[in-house]
């Protein structure tokens, strides 16, 4: 595949880096919920309420930026989305009460919704259907590293010297990785990159055409609700997995760490051959089969002891969660032309973003009266309709869009 202006390579890995820094503030919250209700005062069901006001922050505004990324390019959302997510993660490092958290996480959920969307967008851009898989297998990466790296480092810090530092130092790497942006990466993934469509105003209309023609499509809204599922489940699951760990099986707060640490091993280890695998044997197919092995997982997971089992039925589980992920973007983005790609993830984000809120609301009342049975009983069954809805609504594209060939070879 001919790659027109920029190096592939440093490329992908600008991408991965802005796509990492938004994981590990993510992903950070659920081990640290123990330490943030002690030190705030409140429950771990009500802390862990942070979660669903992140992700409906980050559903609207990734709707927004998506949007606005089609017209203006993706860089500048890149660039200066990670100087607000700076000040997010700022805000949060500062925060004295749970009120203040809660907007703090609102703020970054803005932030890292707009990171997100332009961040694929212009991964997918560089990308012909067929390998595109494997660009979303590193890119997806991101996710991984941040369960190996940043929330076992995170525990570890914060059992020691608190949480807030955690956060002050993500707020300087955004700066650093803002710095990076503006400099190496180009202001298009290609030379023949498309003029905006408009500088005039927000075309609001449009983003209402792309959602409305995007959940009348039938393989199309069958592959969005999909991922508004599968997110919600994954998310909801592991956001009261370090709860359960340190308040029913009575796990240290480092312990807990490690556990994340294998599962993100796994999944890492998986994320790259999925991308690889998914253009081999079918997206689709990737998609079916890891979505049975989640399910059973998840399932299973609540109800086993401090024990071999436990850690192998987590290591499957981070496994299936990466061979999901990669297929599951390659196909999205292959559904729309490409000056409706950013519009279209947008929404992909902004519903699993939804998702995410529904699922651990729900997770944290079943958390709370029922216990973690219950969230994994729920989780699981979100997967099975997630997988049944891919097996039978979704037919997988089988070559590159004509759209996307002509443009991009127009280009170079």
């Amino acid at each position: 595949m001919k790659i027109c202006t920029g190096d592939q390579g440093l490329t992908l890995a600008l991408l991965f880096l802005v796509s990492l820094l938004g994981e590990v503030d993510f992903q950070m919250i659920p081990p640290l919920l123990p330490l943030l209700a002690t030190t705030l005062q409140v429950q771990p069901g009500y802390v862990g309420r942070a979660v669903p006001i992140y992700s409906i922050s980050a559903g609207i505004f990734s709707l927004l930026f998506g949007c606005l990324s089609d017209q203006f390019g993706r860089k500048p959302f890149i660039k200066y989305g990670l100087l607000g997510f700076s000040g997010a993660s700022l805000f949060t490092c500062l925060a004295g009460s749970i009120e203040l958290l809660f907007i703090a996480r609102f703020l970054a959920g803005m932030t890292a919704g707009g990171l997100t969307t332009c961040a694929t967008s212009y991964a997918a851009d560089m990308f012909y259907y067929e390998k595109r898989g494997q660009a979303m297998g590193v890119l997806s990466g991101a996710y991984f590293t941040a369960a190996i790296l940043g929330v076992p480092l995170a525990s570890t810090v914060a059992a020691t010297r608190g949480w807030r530092p955690i956060f002050l130092v993500i707020s300087g790497l955004a700066v650093c990785a803002a710095l990076l942006v503006s400099k190496f990466l180009a202001a298009n993934p290609h030379s023949g990159s498309q003029s905006p469509l408009s500088r005039d105003r927000l075309n609001l209309a449009r983003i209402k055409r792309v959602t409305v023609a995007s959940l009348k499509k039938k393989e199309t809204a069958a592959i969005l609700w999909a991922s508004l599922l599968s997110s919600g489940a994954i998310v909801g699951f592991i956001t009261y997995l370090g709860s359960h760990l340190n308040g029913q099986l009575h796990v240290p707060v480092q312990r807990i760490g490690l556990l994340f640490l294998w599962a993100g091993v796994t999944s890492l280890i998986g994320a790259p051959l999925a991308g690889v695998l998914s253009d081999k044997w079918g997206k689709k197919t990737v998609l079916v089969v890891s979505g049975i092995a989640l399910a059973a997982c998840l399932f299973a997971v609540p109800r086993l002891s401090w024990s071999l089992w436990l850690f192998s039925s987590l290591g499957l589980a981070g496994l299936a969660i990466a061979f999901r992920m990669a297929p599951l973007l390659a196909i999205i983005t292959e559904l729309v032309p490409i000056r409706e790609r950013g519009t279209l993830l947008a929404v992909r984000n902004t519903l699993s973003q939804l998702g995410i809120a529904v699922s651990t609301l729900v997770s944290s009342y079943c958390y709370l009266y029922w216990g973690y049975q219950a969230v994994g009983l729920f989780s699981a069954s979100l997967i099975v309709t997630s997988t049944l809805l891919v097996l039978f609504l979704v037919v997988e594209p089988n070559q590159p869009s004509e759209t996307e060939r002509s443009f991009l070879q127009s280009g170079c």
